[in-house]
């Protein structure tokens, strides 16, 4: 039996008076691969960044403004995410001179995201579709066993959103991921929340969703 990863019984979440998150009650597993859909403004954000502040230690998580830092390398950016696991020598050699094992490391990653050419390039010359998948990269690089990535293929065009939703969806042991593109959705995750207003409009595995569901996804983020 898998455990829960994340519970909500009647959660309601408010900023500046403004409530963002209407008495939702939810269930994810470990292992789940979930697609978190809903117009802007629904609610996804919030809830991702609940999930987020209730799991940290567990989650590698990309926000929408990613969190680069511009004057440093893409090298750098993704090698941030294991600062924590290094000692503080082993982080400013890195910082001054790159391992080898390192750079092969970061460079792995970063070919299955056509950007190996870009290991050294400062993330403030990069596009920001480039600058969304060295986020992509850090998050990977952190190998945490929960992914909490919204909307991480905004900027990227139809055959790298496939292909990188493809590889978050398959590198992580549970995925939450929110998105505006419902067929992706569909075709790699197993579950679809949709979210209107703050309030849970749809929750359903991807197999068992009817036409009219399909409808009201698109509804929900058209």
């Amino acid at each position: 039996m898998k455990n829960i990863a994340f519970s909500f019984t009647n959660e309601s979440i408010s900023y500046n008076s403004l409530l963002a998150i209407d008495s939702i009650t939810l269930e994810i597993k470990e292992g789940e691969k979930i697609a978190l859909l809903g117009k802007s403004g629904s609610g996804k954000s919030t809830l991702l960044k609940r999930m987020y502040e209730l799991q940290e230690e567990k989650s590698s998580y990309i926000p929408q403004e990613l969190g680069l830092v511009n004057n440093l390398s893409v090298f750098h950016n993704v090698y941030i995410s294991q600062l924590d696991s290094n000692s503080l020598f082993y982080n400013i050699r890195n910082l001054i001179m790159p391992v080898k094992n390192e750079i092969s490391n970061i460079s792995n990653i970063l070919s299955k995201l056509l950007l190996e050419d870009k290991i050294f390039i400062k993330s403030q010359n990069l596009s920001g579709g480039q600058k969304q998948r060295v986020a992509i990269a850090r998050a990977l690089y952190s190998q945490k066993k929960i992914l909490l990535a919204d909307e991480p293929v905004s900027a990227l065009d139809e055959y790298l959103s496939k292909k990188v939703v493809n590889i978050l969806s398959t590198s992580y042991e549970t995925v939450i991921c929110t998105l505006h593109n419902v067929d992706l959705a569909l075709e790699n995750f197993d579950r679809v929340i949709g979210l209107k207003n703050g309030k849970l409009l749809l929750d359903k595995r991807c197999e068992d969703l009817t036409q009219e569901d399909r409808e009201n996804l698109y509804h929900a983020v058209e």
